[in-house]
């Protein structure tokens, strides 16, 4: 029998509340809330840095080596760094069991912190590497604890937005990353590259001082530590100890846990078993598909991209690919605030229809209209229109992944799977997601050196499959968690499932 009614435990009916505020029970789980997403800040920064940085002259000039060696020396300089964050990602489920939800984002901004060091430090490329991969294994802790740890506190109405909020700073975090980073390009020396990832530790310096968080009730039930338990229901309910909500839901979560571990320690392999099986494969889906989709390639490489659509300069093509950022960040927050009132399916396939269809328009046009350039061999578009309309379809792309495939893809597996199988199953699903944008991302440098196009047509068919795949998926909006489990167990007994927890208002 499956696990999941614990997942309902931060939700209250306005009607069962002394203080009768639902928005005041929401108060406190947004600050928490918030200042848990502060990671992605972290995370998003990497991104926006990395992808200017990779294309500043002293940066190429000290650890790219020459013309041949560099698609290779830049793909493995992603790819590896991609590779400690998939151990990470899925190192993180014991982590988070073992240590804590909020220990394990705090261990994550830290060894973040550890990686730009090196990376500051930086003066060969092995250094670099080194630097690199510390911080994959903070991005793979990060990236799964954060949206473990909201999904732990939200409540059903909710739920969506908040997971949101992990997708929300990062594409802040990767606007920061962008502009710190154009800004620095203008400087001739090595400190071009230095500074951003010297800004980069002191804001993970920051943000570890800022984790105030307290523990998953959850967590701190399980691990026997229930007067604590008491105290953090209460803060998130913004209502007193000996109020009658948080005496319920406390005796809710302590049933369950109780009723949890009569099927002994918790496993990847319960992840495969009965009604579990089709839970992973749909978070697998979910949380891998938004590597497929090849949002990794293409914000790494925008810069690249835009000037070989033929915008002359790096300056430019960072102010390009920098406002490609600002159009995500934009719509990640329309997301943020439409995410819990519009479908899963109709997001997850919408979005991958509109990535699809920009990646097919953009590979076309590179086919079509790319020109040698230079003696040196670079590509470029030699019709205008043909070089604004791969611009605009950039923006496209990443506006779409911004709304969709970006933030669904966290919310959905948290939501899919039970409460005692989704730690884990969150690791898997999260660390197998690096693991297929190592491939997504050294592959890209690649296609753009011999291809030109082909790249392109490679993450539209990706996106197709997707789009396909959507309509195989159970929906999971306007559900609560029990009922979500009764998808899958429709004939688990209703005297288990049915225990009195309180039912989710209009």
């Amino acid at each position: 029998m499956d696990i999941s009614k614990v997942d309902e435990k931060c939700y209250v009916p306005d009607d069962t509340l002394s203080h009768g505020s639902i928005l005041k029970t929401h108060k406190g789980v947004y600050t928490f809330g918030i200042l848990a997403a502060l990671g992605g800040c972290s995370v998003g920064y990497d991104t926006g840095a990395v992808s200017s940085i990779m294309t500043m002259g002293p940066f190429i000039d000290r650890f790219m080596g020459d013309a041949s060696q560099q698609p290779y020396r830049s793909g493995l300089l992603v790819a590896l760094m991609l590779l400690t964050a998939t151990l990470g990602g899925l190192l993180s489920g014991n982590l988070c069991d073992a240590i804590s939800r909020k220990y394990t984002i705090l261990l994550g901004t830290l060894t973040f912190a550890l990686g730009c060091l090196f990376e500051t430090i930086g003066y060969n490329f092995a250094l670099m590497l080194v630097g690199r991969l510390f911080v994959g294994f903070g991005q793979g802790f990060l990236t799964n604890a954060i949206p473990l740890y909201h999904s732990e506190i939200a409540p059903p109405a909710i739920r969506g937005r908040l997971i949101t909020l992990f997708s929300a700073t990062c594409s802040i975090g990767i606007v920061v990353g962008y502009f710190i980073s154009f800004g620095t390009n203008y400087l001739d020396n090595d400190w071009c590259w230095r500074a951003p990832f010297l800004i980069h530790l002191v804001l993970c310096v920051v943000i570890s001082f800022a984790y105030i968080l307290p523990f998953s009730p959850r967590w701190l039930i399980d691990k026997g530590r229930y007067d604590e338990a008491r105290q953090v229901i209460a803060s998130l309910y913004q209502c007193e100890l000996t109020d009658e909500a948080v005496t319920e839901e406390f005796n809710v979560v302590l049933s369950e846990i109780q009723h949890e571990r009569a099927f002994g320690n918790r496993t990847y392999a319960e992840l495969f078993r009965g009604t579990n099986l089709r839970r992973t494969l749909f978070a697998l889906f979910a949380g891998n598909g938004a590597a497929f989709t090849g949002t990794s390639g293409i914000s790494y490489y925008s810069p690249q991209i835009m000037e070989q659509a033929g915008l002359n300069g790096t300056g430019l093509s960072l102010v390009a690919s920098g406002a490609s950022n600002i159009v995500g960040l934009i719509f990640t927050m329309v997301a943020l605030a439409y995410i819990d009132r519009v479908g899963r399916k109709f997001i997850f396939a919408s979005g991958a229809f509109i990535m699809g269809a920009t990646m097919y328009i953009v590979g076309a046009l590179f086919q079509a209209y790319y020109i040698t350039m230079d003696d040196a061999g670079d590509i470029g578009l030699g019709n205008l229109h043909a070089r604004n309309c791969v611009i605009a379809f950039i923006f496209i792309f990443q506006a779409a992944y911004a709304y969709s495939w970006g933030p669904v893809g966290y919310i959905y597996p948290a939501e899919i799977l039970n409460q005692r199988t989704r730690a884990k199953g969150l690791a898997l699903a999260y660390g197998l997601n690096w693991a297929i944008s190592i491939f997504m991302t050294f592959v890209m440098p690649i296609f753009m050196s011999n291809t030109v196009y082909g790249g392109y047509y490679f993450f539209g068919a990706t996106c197709s499959v997707l789009f396909f795949g959507v309509f195989l998926m159970p929906e999971t909006k306007g559900y609560t968690l029990e009922e979500i489990d009764r998808m899958f167990n429709p004939k688990v007994d209703m005297e288990t499932t049915s225990s009195p927890l309180p039912k989710e208002s209009p």
